[in-house]
Order: structure tokens, then C-alpha cells, then sequence
């Protein structure tokens, strides 16, 4: 785990490119080093370096400053070269009071410094090396927080390790919601095995709580929802799904999140909880499809449903998801008890059934559609993507989980 330097030495942090400064990024690359060789004094000398704001393709979400930083350096005399991504607080005012109000900032920290390294502990415990996970997430390179005022994390660019986001208009390949299903699996497995030993509320009081989640997503709906009904108003063919929409703008979208965000009475792990494809890395290694996992601020405790629901809802093209959505949940579970029991956790020593997934589900799509509701505007002026969100709350609707 990199360290969280505190010292009065240590460089502040730059509010954008222009302010990155070499001592700056040493600082970062000694921290990494030191994390990985605690014992070993550190003699880190950077030879060249580029630092400018993260491209589209590189960004990590959009709750934040972003700066693409590439160092050539020597650390104890072995030469290193490295693609970083700074992810800093957002300039906007009204941006960075909401980041710093509902600790996204924090969270995200608290999970490459604390949640990952003790899911990690987990894996090493109990799986060979040849069955640890690959880079489920980016690696850590450097962390700092201070309370409204200083906010870094620093990772590895995964982008410039072969790893590319799907594009959202197309959406995801079978295979790769099936690495990113078996990606989560193993996330949600390992953090399972990790709560029989401590509570994950307890041993990560900052994860976001249920309420905090209700609010912010009935804030998105109440945003979205305007927008998709004066989109309706021309669409006569769809006019079910407008009138559908109409009985979400009062209390009953409230209660809908409430009903699934609420931590179950059987079985509850942590969740990513914007488990989509933006939010996804993919590469090929072979024949194989890695995942890996980005923008961790709205990690929770809850419902493992719910990041299954909001990847196939999301993420795949609507023939595909109505052919695959129940062999998908199927897959999914078989590779969450599988993972399981290599933790020893056989599936009767749990009080959960693929049935009781299932249900949860069906609760999980609801949330998600509404999602997608409250995020229309990514999708409005699009014509491939507003058809996938008009095909998904139909489905829904006929279904009768909206």
C-alpha cells in the first residue's frame, strides 16, 4: 500500500498541469517504492517528465481534475519509466463542494489505500498464484487527502497498459460481461470471506451509506426524468413508457431505492454501485478478456444484485441483453459460489440462494432503469443509445418491474 504523506516537506499538490512540479513527483515515485521495499532507502531521480489534463480516453469518471503524467526515472539504480493518472479535486466550485460534501474524494482513497489491499490479503490467503486475480483495478502509486482543502490519488494508467473502454454506443461483447461479471464476482466473494472476520461496515466506516445512496440517486432522477419526458412528448410510439414514467416523480422513486439499497437480511457484500461499462476496462491477453474496475467513490455495503443489474441493464445492446440477461445471472453465480468455496465457503454454509439472487434482481433492474433515467442526457441526441434506454424501460414496464 503507497503511503499517505503528511509531512511539512512534502510538495503540495498541483491544482493542474501547469503547477506539477519534479520534487512533486518524486515524491510520488519514492512513496511507490517505499511501498514496495519498506525497508530499503529510496534514491529515486527523474530524468524526464510530461504532464498534462487526462484526454477522454484516459479519464477516470468526471468527479475530479485529471492530469496524464509520463516519468522516465532511476530508483536505485534500475531504470523505470511509468504512465500515471492524477486524479485531483474538481476546480468547479460547485463540483468540488459536492465531491469534498459527499466524500467521493475520501471514499475512492480510502479504497485503493485500505479496501483493496485487505480484498488482496484475502486472495493471497487462500488462492494459488496462478488463480489471483489479474488488475482487477489500477495499481496504487500515491495517495493525500486533507478535508476540503488537498485531494490526490495517483494510479497507474491503464490505458497505456493495453486496457480500452468499450464504447458506450455499441455496448459490451458476451465476453466481456462475462470478465467483468467474473471480475465482480471475485470482488464480491473476497469481501464476503472478509466480513467473517470483522464486519466491512466496521472495518470501513466511510463506505457509502444507504441513505446517502438514495439521495444522491433520486438527486440524478429528478434531474433526468424532466428531460426523458419532454423527449416522449414526440415520441407517439412510446407513449406507455412516458405514461409509465410519470408515476416516478414523486415518492415512489424514493422508495424503489430504498427497497434494494437497503442491506439485505441474508446476504450483503461490498458493491462497486456504478457498475457499467464507462466505468470498465477491457483487454485481451490471449483468448481471454480481462477486466478492470474504475471510479470506486460510491463503494458500499449491500445487495451484490445490484452491480449485476446495473451492468446488464446499462451495458449491453437490448437483443442481446433480452437473449443472455438469465444465462448472464446464472453466470454470474456460478462464479461468485465458485470463488466462494475456494475461500472455503461452501453455498449451504450461506443463507442465500441462486432464487433469493434472482429477486434481488428483479428489485436490482428497477433501481437501474431509474438510473438510466437520471442519466439520459448522455443518451438524448444519440439515436442508438436513445433506443436502448426506450427498449430497456419498455422491457421493464411489460415485466412489471418499473
Amino acid at each position: 500500500m503507497a503511503s499517505d504523506p503528511s509531512t511539512p516537506t512534502t510538495p503540495t499538490s498541483p491544482t493542474e498541469d501547469r503547477e506539477a512540479t519534479k520534487e512533486w513527483l518524486e515524491t510520488i515515485l519514492e512513496s511507490y517504492h517505499k511501498s514496495l521495499e519498506p525497508d530499503s532507502e529510496m534514491d529515486v531521480e527523474l530524468r524526464e517528465w510530461s504532464v498534462s489534463p487526462a484526454s477522454g480516453g484516459e479519464r477516470e469518471g468526471y468527479l475530479s481534475e485529471q492530469l496524464s503524467v509520463g516519468v522516465s526515472y532511476s530508483a536505485r539504480g534500475k531504470d523505470h519509466h511509468a504512465h500515471l493518472l492524477a486524479k485531483l479535486l474538481p476546480q468547479d466550485p460547485f463540483n468540488r463542494a459536492f465531491v469534498i460534501e459527499t466524500l467521493f474524494d475520501l471514499r475512492e482513497i480510502k479504497f485503493y489505500t485500505e479496501i483493496k489491499p485487505a480484498l488482496e490479503g484475502v486472495e493471497r490467503q487462500y488462492l494459488t498464484e496462478d488463480s489471483l486475480s489479474l488488475a482487477w483495478a489500477p495499481e496504487l502509486y500515491y495517495a493525500k487527502h486533507k478535508t476540503a482543502s488537498e485531494s490526490i490519488l495517483v494510479l497507474a494508467d491503464m490505458c497505456q497498459r493495453g486496457y480500452k473502454m468499450q464504447d458506450l454506443t455499441e455496448g459490451l461483447t458476451l465476453s466481456q460481461v462475462q470478465s467483468a461479471l467474473t471480475t465482480v464476482a471475485n470482488v464480491h466473494a473476497a469481501s464476503f470471506a472478509l466480513q467473517m472476520e470483522k464486519p466491512l461496515q466496521e472495518r470501513f466506516p466511510y463506505l457509502l451509506s444507504m441513505e446517502q445512496a438514495v439521495e444522491s440517486f433520486n438527486c440524478l432522477v429528478d434531474r433526468g426524468l424532466p428531460l426523458l419526458l419532454k423527449f416522449l412528448v414526440s415520441r407517439k410510439d412510446r407513449a406507455e413508457v412516458r405514461e409509465g414514467l410519470r408515476k416516478y416523480s414523486g415518492r415512489r422513486t424514493v422508495d424503489v431505492l430504498r427497497g434494494i439499497l437497503t442491506p439485505s437480511d441474508k446476504l450483503n457484500t461490498l458493491v462497486h454501485c456504478d457498475f457499467w461499462c464507462n466505468n470498465l476496462l477491457f483487454k485481451k491477453e490471449g483468448d481471454a478478456t480481462c477486466c478492470c474496475v474504475i471510479d470506486w467513490q460510491t463503494v458500499m455495503y449491500g445487495r451484490p444484485a445490484i452491480d449485476v443489474a446495473m451492468l446488464l441493464c446499462t451495458s449491453l445492446e437490448a437483443s442481446q441483453r433480452r437473449k443472455h440477461e438469465k444465462e448472464l445471472l446464472s453466470y454470474y453465480w456460478d462464479a461468485f459460489t465458485s470463488r466462494l468455496s475456494k475461500f472455503a465457503i461452501e453455498k449451504d454454509a450461506i443463507t442465500y440462494t441462486e432464487d433469493d439472487l434472482k429477486e434481488d434482481f428483479k428489485a436490482a433492474q428497477a433501481m437501474s432503469g431509474l438510473v438510466v433515467v437520471g442519466s439520459v442526457d448522455i443518451a438524448l441526441g444519440n439515436t442508438a443509445r436513445e433506443e436502448r434506454v426506450l427498449d430497456l424501460l419498455s422491457d421493464l414496464m411489460n415485466a412489471g418491474v418499473l
